[in-house]
């Protein structure tokens, strides 16, 4: 396999010359080095942080001050070498295509600058990974942080919903608007640009973290952190509503399904079945569903908001967005095999010549035909097989009855932001920015330093 390859060894091997010449040893006196692993967390926890207030080029450059660190690192101290999983393995050959795409687009110089957006998001996944392996006593801690900058964007989400935030053009249709429609604020939080699908799509991403502090006080039987954790949960949820985001709604109903795939999980395996579930649990359950439901039933502008995901060509944003599809799809079919070179810049250019006057886009709205078009069908295939097999994975870790309890926590609250975030990115493409890239391969880096980790205890059980 390549995770044992040959080529593997002789990289090791070359570390291991490095680790052990006169700059290893020199290197290993500096003050830097004393600090290194400091310097890691606080560059780490600064990309995070970045994501929720700061511009792209700000959350790059932590990302990738934390990937030097890292690399400083794993140079120059001993005994370390790089481990890699086949998840990685086909990350990589889907990276390997990438390349081909830049080297093939008719724009490079515009395509270089999305390749290389891409090459940090990869430094980081990977930085992150090599990080967790060496400090795993930090992924709950980043959980958390996580879980905390997404509680503070649904405050912030519902006061401006409350304060009725004035909308910027183009975010809701304006050709068939009533007064009711026009109560829907769409908040945007405090990212940066702002924009509420930008919010939607960040707060998909971040709902399972949320989710993972709930479920671990749950299962330890903290009724006081649960209930804080319930309450930030149910927040969240109301701040993507908030959002308007139409994608972002898709997401939460694929968040939903799998929640409720593991809640029937549970009880089977904890109870035996709902049969044997006490009846005032029963209710309650049953009583916040009918609440949840009947609260977007009975808020017209959210309900209509919602029902306009169906009105296809009857909506002047789903209408836009199909007018895209149709220009998008045929980019594609026009640049089968190495797409059209990558980056948004370099979309827009060659965009021109297929679209509809009128309907100027910088993006496809759709992250799998994004990915088609901008490198191509083999791009597309092996990215696909990369999301299956995480989710697969990540599936067999939780179903193994040897894996520790928080850790199956932790793996299922991975899968539930895999799947919510791709279910988001089939109808719109922010899942490109920074904002949701940096969180999305934050659960992707847990999961792998899981699978790399032959004895992996987040906590005691």
């Amino acid at each position: 396999m390549f995770t044992n390859s040959l080529f593997l060894e002789n990289i090791n091997k070359f570390l291991y010359r490095i680790q052990n010449s006169s700059a290893g040893v020199y290197a290993r006196d500096s003050l830097l080095f004393c600090h290194i692993d400091f310097l890691c967390w606080i560059f780490f926890i600064l990309t995070i942080f970045s994501t929720c207030c700061l511009s792209s080029g700000t959350i790059g450059a932590f990302a990738l001050i934390f990937c030097g660190l890292n690399i400083f690192k794993m140079l120059f101290k001993k005994g370390e070498s790089i481990k890699i999983s086949g998840l990685d393995v086909i990350l990589i050959l889907y990276f390997l295509f990438v390349i081909v795409s830049l080297f093939g687009s008719s724009l490079f110089i515009l395509s270089l600058k999305g390749f290389l957006k891409n090459v940090v998001y990869f430094l980081f996944y990977f930085s992150s990974v090599y990080f967790f392996l060496n400090n795993k006593k930090k992924i709950l801690p980043t959980v958390l942080f996580i879980a905390v900058i997404m509680s503070y964007e649904s405050i912030v989400a519902v006061f401006q919903h409350f304060n009725r935030v004035e909308a910027l053009a183009g975010w809701v249709d304006t050709s068939s608007m009533t007064s009711e429609s026009q109560l829907l604020s769409r908040s945007f939080g405090t990212l940066n640009p702002s924009n509420p699908n930008l919010l939607g799509g960040y707060l998909i991403t971040g709902l399972s973290s949320i989710f993972a502090y709930f479920a671990i006080n749950y299962l330890k039987r903290d009724k006081r952190r649960t209930l804080l954790f319930a309450g930030l949960l149910a927040l969240n949820v109301v701040a993507i509503i908030f959002t308007g985001c139409r994608g972002a709604y898709l997401g939460l109903i694929a968040f939903f399904l799998v929640f409720a795939w593991c809640i029937n999980h549970y009880v089977k395996a904890v109870f035996g079945g709902f049969r044997n579930i006490k009846k005032r649990y029963k209710n309650l359950l049953a009583g916040i569903l009918a609440i949840g439901i009947a609260a977007i039933i009975l808020t017209p502008s959210i309900s209509r908001r919602f029902v306009s995901i169906f009105h296809f060509r009857g909506d002047s944003s789903i209408s836009f967005r199909m007018n895209v599809y149709e220009a998008a799809w045929h980019m594609f079919q026009d640049n089968p095999f190495l797409g059209i070179g990558l980056g948004n810049l370099n979309f827009r250019e060659i965009y021109g010549l297929y679209m509809k006057t009128g309907f100027d886009a910088l993006g496809s709205y759709c992250v799998p035909l994004e990915i088609a078009v901008e490198s191509g069908i083999f791009a597309l295939l092996l990215f696909a097989l990369f999301i299956t097999c995480a989710i697969v994975k990540a599936f067999k870790i939780f179903l193994n009855s040897d894996t520790p309890r928080n850790a199956k926590v932790i793996i299922f609250a991975v899968i539930l932001a895999i799947i919510s975030t791709m279910a988001h990115g089939l109808f719109d493409t922010v899942w490109y920015r920074p904002q949701l890239q940096i969180i999305f391969w934050i659960n992707i880096a847990v999961l792998n330093t899981y699978m790399l980790s032959t004895n992996l205890k987040l906590v005691k059980r």
